[in-house]
């Protein structure tokens, strides 16, 4: 699902270097990113953040080479030097005194930066590649802040001089929302995690996560033209109180506002969702 919305970025935004879906690694939510790493979706760029333990930075170096996608190191210039990394992300600052020092070192690398919450930036913005806007949505990161939606974002796709990606809080059920904003690209941390896939199934399609515990899906059977009734939720044992389920269900109201159909609420999942989520209904309900 992330893949398919940063597609659509791409092809309807500005152009840019860096791979319109990007991975970031954070050791506070994700001790080995190598797993995570392991399961991207190809071309899917990665921005290594170690805060002052790299470990990982040389099987991941490794790892990306053999993948055949974009590793940027987060705010270490020297350490992106000496693995023979793709490029630099660095943390906000008004003067943008990294990146154009780096860009007169590495004027073929490539250069990111946090974009700033507040303030005015005093310096051009001509040494990014590529500037992240966060947080869109609500987010469990520390330093998300107060979600600015899809409609800032676009407003700072059109006035920025500079590629923007949003950041904060994006998943399967928001990201759609983030289609026509401009941006050129998306970035999730959790997303990737538990990241929803819809498939095709021989009696209308689904929408599953892969765990560690198995496959968490919501299936929906094909009532009519343009009607599906969603006839079974499941989460394993293991996985469940996690938000497995819940990001199933965001998933399928997002792809059905997006393709135009309508849903039965089969399942007592979906049935209970609908009854909290009154908009839902109103929304997608046949």
């Amino acid at each position: 699902m992330l893949a398919r919305v940063a597609a659509e970025l791409r092809a309807q935004g500005p152009r840019c270097r860096l791979s319109p879906l990007v991975f970031f690694t954070d050791p506070r939510r994700i001790e080995n990113p190598l797993d995570v790493v392991r399961r991207l979706p190809a071309g899917c760029a990665v921005i290594y953040r170690h805060f002052g333990n790299p470990e990982h930075a040389e099987a991941l170096r490794a790892l990306t080479r053999t993948q055949n996608r974009q590793l940027l190191i987060g705010n270490d210039p020297e350490l992106a030097q000496k693995i023979g990394a793709d490029g630099v992300h660095f943390s906000r600052d008004a003067r943008l005194t990294g990146p154009r020092d780096w860009r007169a070192k590495r004027p073929d690398g490539i250069i990111t930066m946090a974009g700033l919450k507040e303030g005015a930036y005093l310096a051009p913005l001509d040494s990014l590649d590529a500037l992240f806007i966060s947080s869109l949505f609500p987010s469990r990161s520390p330093s998300a802040g107060t979600p600015i939606g899809p409609h800032a974002l676009k407003d700072r796709a059109a006035r920025l001089p500079v590629p923007v990606f949003a950041l904060g809080g994006i998943d399967a059920g928001t990201a759609p929302s983030l289609i026509k904003t401009g941006a050129a690209g998306l970035a999730s941390i959790e997303g990737f995690i538990m990241d929803v896939q819809k498939q095709d199934t021989l009696q209308g399609h689904r929408f599953v996560i892969e765990t560690e515990a198995g496959e968490a899906e919501l299936t929906l059977a094909k009532v009519k033209d343009g009607v599906f009734n969603a006839n079974h939720t499941f989460t394993p044992t293991a996985m469940r109180g996690q938000g497995v389920a819940g990001k199933l269900y965001a998933a399928m109201v997002a792809d059905a506002k997006d393709a135009g159909y309508k849903i039965i609420p089969g399942c007592p999942y979906v049935e209970v969702k609908f009854k909290r989520r009154p908009e839902d209904r109103a929304a997608v309900g046949a």
